[in-house]
């Protein structure tokens, strides 16, 4: 069936689909050898992109350009209340429905700006790893932790880490996303960098997934 509110029901979709095929992608397909290992994260990245692109870009953006050509806030005006009032207002990250205290890291307006083809700063991994980095995420406004996320899935700005939050080749256990950041003058100045082990973006994914759903608003009701 066509989605009635495609934002919102792409997102129960992917989840849908990670939920059922991640077991098997982790447990390997044919084919595994020659990317030297599962696609488990490959996986993960590529049904988490249109999860948070499309509720940001057809129920947030659409509040404050009303010529956003794919606009699903009249479809479900809770929802629409519901992302504003989150995403658009002071809630924290670590207060928000979606948010889990401690498992984000955050670095905001790294620099100096690097191109991130040729690897992760040591600097900024340390940094990353670090107790305020922590309470930076945990503090910071939901919304500026989404648009860093929705940045860095959508135009690429995602790094592979080790358990110990460094870089590798190998198999991912930490996901750094990465966004630039602006001045008025649209300017590069720096950049904002969030943290997370692939198993809590899991968990991040469901929970929002969840809270955009119907059910999450009636249970409040």
């Amino acid at each position: 069936m066509i989605p009635q509110h495609y934002s919102r029901e792409i997102v129960q979709r992917c989840h849908s689909l990670i939920r059922h095929l991640r077991p098997a992608i982790e447990n390997g397909l044919p084919g595994d050898a020659q990317f030297g290992g599962t696609l488990e994260t490959t996986f993960l990245l590529a049904m988490a992109t249109p999860m948070i692109v499309l509720p940001i870009e057809r129920i947030l953006v659409p509040e404050y350009n009303s010529s956003q050509v794919g606009n699903d806030r009249n479809l479900d005006p809770s929802l629409a209340e519901a992302v504003s009032s989150v995403l658009g207002g002071e809630c924290t990250f670590s207060k928000a429905p979606f948010g889990a205290a401690g498992q984000w890291s955050y670095v905001p307006a790294y620099a100096p700006v690097f191109n991130l083809a040729d690897g992760c700063p040591h600097e900024l991994l340390q940094a990353l790893n670090t107790p305020e980095a922590l309470a930076r995420a945990n503090d910071a406004p939901a919304a500026d932790i989404l648009h860093v996320l929705r940045n860095a899935l959508a135009h690429g700005g995602v790094a592979y880490l080790d358990k110990d939050g460094m870089t590798t080749e190998h198999a991912a256990d930490v996901l750094a996303f990465i966004s630039t950041q602006r001045d008025d003058r649209r300017r590069v100045i720096g950049l904002n960098v969030l943290g997370v082990s692939q198993s809590d973006f899991y968990g991040f994914l469901t929970a929002w997934t969840a809270w955009l759903s119907p059910a999450a608003r009636r249970d409040v009701a």
